[in-house]
């Protein structure tokens, strides 16, 4: 990281495994003190125990407004301060949108989306009141892809950047600096099995920690990385149309698989 970006006080969400406990890692590595926050209380744990004394795990669900505001104000009255907010926590879901129910389009929109909001906000106060802060927000790939079967994540990730943009834009005269991150595939728990190809490879989530971090510490709005996703980007900008060959035959490809699954049962 860069050497005039050392957070005191860091809270880093889905810090229990993947990016997060990568973000995590850099930050106890630059001396920041981390609260390491997981629905997955054992995950957290595991990944402060690593850390060492400065870093505590707790029990978080994002989607609850009043347990992140919660943890916010107690961290801010335990150490004094809060100058790092990182929202790690994500789900996804797969299928098409007639296949979706309510339910999975709710467990995706309340953690990514909602979640996100919930503790930009507590943090926002927080860090208003100081005069000072970060917020990092992810984003994804999936804004400029928009791809199909994938509805619920691509519309909470489209939600959090238009969120942060302009939080972003709204902080700023408080000394509140808001980042919100669209990178490529990262190997982490969320990619699961799944294989990118070989023009959208995946990178290790050490590499994704140290980029979100140095520009987070640029107080960059906007950060795409790397270069494939800022060539998809431009092109959706360009043209959203010239990814539709794309996108359709990623859904024939899909439904093939689905025809040949339902006929050898």
């Amino acid at each position: 990281m860069s050497t005039d970006f050392n957070p005191k006080v860091a809270i880093v969400t889905g810090g229990g495994s993947g990016l997060g406990a990568a973000i995590s890692r850099e930050l106890a590595g630059a001396g920041s003190r981390v609260i390491v926050a997981d629905i997955n209380l054992k995950g957290a744990e595991a990944t402060a125990r690593e850390l060492g004394a400065k870093a505590e795990a707790v029990q978080l669900d994002v989607s609850d407004s009043a347990q992140f505001e919660a943890l916010i104000r107690r961290v801010k009255a335990d150490y004094g301060s809060l100058d790092l907010l990182f929202n790690g926590a994500g789900v996804s879901c797969y299928g098409e949108i007639l296949d979706l129910t309510e339910v999975d389009w709710k467990k995706v929109l309340q953690v990514n989306l909602w979640g996100t909001i919930n503790g930009s906000l507590a943090a926002y106060r927080v860090m208003a009141e100081q005069g000072s802060g970060n917020i990092i927000n992810m984003g994804s790939l999936a804004t400029f892809l928009f791809d199909p079967l994938f509805a619920p994540y691509t519309t909470s990730k489209c939600g959090v950047v238009g969120f942060s943009r302009i939080l972003a834009c709204e902080a700023e005269p408080y000394g509140v600096s808001v980042s919100v991150i669209c990178p490529g595939n990262i190997r982490t728990p969320l990619l699961g099995q799944c294989e990118p190809s070989r023009f959208t490879p995946a990178m290790p989530a050490e590499e994704a920690a140290s980029r979100i971090l140095k520009a987070a510490a640029k107080k960059k709005t906007l950060v795409v990385f790397p270069f494939y996703t800022r060539m998809f980007w431009w092109i959706d900008r360009l043209s959203p149309k010239l990814l539709n060959p794309f996108r359709r035959e990623m859904l024939r490809r899909a439904r093939q698989r689905k025809a040949s699954a339902a006929a050898g049962k």
